[in-house]
């Protein structure tokens, strides 16, 4: 939606009636549109246009909705400006909801450090306290408004600034200083541009200010300056554009002219003013007007009149509530009324404390409206400490989490570097079994070779040089006797023959058992063990077990146990037999069970062999039980998961 809408010929032509259509029509067909700041600058500008055509509910009912949609979208400064326009809405009928909304926009103008909204809010505070007949506090507002207002370049609310102002200090009857800042106001005037507009204002903003100035005059008995003032004013021209400013001047010069003693047909001044605020319904004037005559008679001695517009402005006054002029129409039928005097005066009194019970009340209003504002907004900064106190734990708490978490990564990346460690250990020890094992084994070899080259040299070389130098021989000879000892000799040679079979078959089977593998590693500790001991060791792989793939670790941590264990069954348990069995369960499963005199677990410290073989099975995070009673053997079996590490 646009706002330029509202600036075309042919919508500024239009009567009240097809605006207010038309404007009841954009708002129906905007409901659709999204959330952003044109269409909330087009709802300010929808509520202005019914304000100036005083549809009043509807300007406030979408200054309403513009502030909802301002809190949704969280914009401050449209915040600001509809709790303004709501505090307008309010500013008749329910003054002290005006200044509520208008001190909630003042708060949100002073965290935006907007000065002149701040300046304009005050204005309109003190001016409510003015009507409410708070007086001082609308000076010390209005004070502090011109304080913001004196630094932007808008002479209106300046005029209006010093205007009040100088209503305010008359009131308290400063009259000095009231006059100082009427004239102040007078000459801003002449600041104004001069547009066809502003020349139309500067005329009304220049009899608003001689009213002021001349109020002044007459409340410090000057009627001569009063007179002068307003004669120069008092004009047809005044009577077209402004009739109620024109209904003030006439009763205002004709009250001066009394007070001067100018009695011959100055009725004539009241008596217009009357009937042209009963014609245009200036209910205010009427009361104004009525008790200007009832003066007027009693000062010519018509008592009777005088008492008549008397009672008939004290009801009105009382209908309007219209405080001081009650307590001035009293006081004045005190004087005329003789009678009643008593009465009179009682009915002064009760008004006169009921007023200054109403300032107290009222004063105490707006003061607690401050209160009640400022402690909301106490609230909100201690609300905003503790979310500011909630957002530092929770980032003390999300960098605690983050150093425990890098803590935990970098004891994992520890332990990760000590398993690689332990690792390259455990294959350095399967290096070094692998290294003694096959030294062993080449000595072996070795000496296996030696002894087959001394066979073949000693024996079966020799048979064979014996057997070829006697066949040679016999081949001289062709006779039955020679024939048989050749035959001999050839049973020499399948002697031979079979010898060296014999002997390259054992060449064969030594170079098989000199392949290695983890088992023939376990099986050569096994041997050493027998040869060394009286007790009676056996061996048992599965031999479904994958020795290469299984992790060095492992093997390294089965080879040692298995290694202490034997070592310790030999020193202490004095068992006949021990049988070293490795399975295949899903887990490794290692046992170690001998028939020694065994020993009390519970009673029994636990020795540096036992204590090495259960820090071995932690390594690789494996389980270990040993079972032993004395005189019933031990067994030690240890399971480990092969995918573990």
């Amino acid at each position: 939606m646009n706002s330029s809408l509202f600036q075309t010929g042919s919508y500024k032509r239009n009567g009240t009636i097809e605006k207010i259509k038309f404007l009841d029509s954009l708002e129906s067909i905007s409901i659709q549109n999204k959330n952003d700041s044109i269409y909330r600058k087009f709802l300010f500008d929808l509520s202005d246009e019914y304000y100036y055509n005083n549809e009043n509910e509807k300007s406030y009912s979408i200054s309403q909705k513009v502030l909802i949609l301002s809190i949704i979208a969280k914009d401050t400064l449209s915040m600001a400006k509809a709790y303004s326009y709501i505090g307008d809405y309010h500013q008749i009928s329910h003054k002290d909801s005006a200044y509520y909304y208008y001190q909630k926009a003042e708060k949100i103008n002073r965290l935006l450090n907007r000065n002149y909204q701040i300046g304009k809010m005050l204005f309109k505070k003190a001016y409510i306290l003015f009507l409410e007949g708070n007086f001082i506090e609308s000076e010390a507002q209005i004070a502090n408004a011109l304080l913001y207002l004196k630094k932007e370049n808008d002479v209106e609310m300046l005029f209006a600034g010093y205007s009040l102002l100088g209503t305010n200090l008359e009131k308290l009857e400063e009259y000095n200083e009231a006059l100082k800042y009427q004239l102040l106001a007078k000459n801003i005037i002449l600041k104004l541009n001069n547009s066809n507009s502003n020349l139309e204002q500067k005329y009304l903003y220049n009899i608003q200010s001689t009213i002021n100035i001349s109020n002044i005059y007459e409340k410090t008995s000057q009627y001569d300056k009063v007179i002068k003032e307003l004669e120069l004013i008092l004009t047809p021209d005044l009577k077209e554009k402004w009739p109620q400013g024109y209904v003030t001047v006439l009763g205002n010069l004709g009250y001066s002219k009394i007070k001067k003693g100018i009695i011959k047909d100055t009725d004539n001044y009241f008596n217009e003013a009357l009937n042209l605020s009963k014609k245009n319904n200036y209910e205010n004037n009427k009361v104004y007007q009525l008790k200007n005559l009832g003066e007027y008679y009693a000062i010519a001695k018509d008592t009777t009149a005088s008492i008549k517009y008397l009672n008939q402005s004290l009801q009105l006054a009382q209908k309007l509530k219209m405080g001081d002029e009650i307590k001035m129409t009293l006081e004045l039928l005190s004087q005329v009324d003789y009678k009643n005097a008593t009465t009179y005066d009682k009915k002064y009194i009760a008004i006169s404390d009921s007023l200054t019970k109403a300032q107290r009340i009222n004063r105490n209003k707006y003061a607690r409206i401050e209160y009640e504002t400022s402690v909301i907004e106490d609230e909100n900064k201690l609300l905003s400490t503790k979310n500011t106190y909630i957002l530092i734990g929770s980032i003390v708490l999300m960098l605690i989490l983050l150093s425990i978490i890098i803590i935990r990564y970098i004891k994992s990346q520890k332990r990760e570097i000590e398993f690689r460690k332990s690792q390259q250990k455990a294959e350095e020890e399967i290096f070094d079994l692998l290294k003694e094992y096959q030294l062993k084994l080449s000595i072996a070899k070795e000496l296996e070779q030696n002894r087959i080259s001394k066979e073949l040299h000693d024996s079966v070389m020799n048979k064979l040089y014996g057997a070829r130098m006697q066949l040679g021989i016999l081949n001289e000879y062709n006779d039955e006797e020679i024939k048989e000892k050749r035959l001999v000799y050839v049973d020499l040679l399948q002697e031979i023959e079979q010898e060296i079979r014999t002997i390259s078959h054992d060449l064969h089977t030594e170079i098989n058992e000199t392949q290695f593998d983890y088992t023939n590693l376990l099986s050569n500790l096994i041997h050493l063990q027998n040869e060394i001991g009286t007790t009676s060791f056996t061996l048992h792989v599965a031999p479904e077990i994958t020795w290469d793939s299984i992790d060095s670790l492992i093997k390294v941590t089965i080879f040692r146990i298995v290694q202490e264990s034997l070592l310790n069954i030999s020193k202490h348990a004095n068992a006949s037999t021990c049988h070293v069995s490795i399975l295949l369960d899903g887990d490794l499963v290692l046992e170690i069970k001998d028939d020694g005199i065994g020993f009390d677990l519970k009673a029994t410290k636990q020795g540096i062999g036992l204590q090495n073989i259960q820090e071995r099975a932690n390594t690789i995070s494996a389980i270990l039980e040993i079972i032993s009673k004395p005189n019933k053997g031990t067994t030690i079996r240890m399971k480990a998961k092969i995918g573990s590490l």
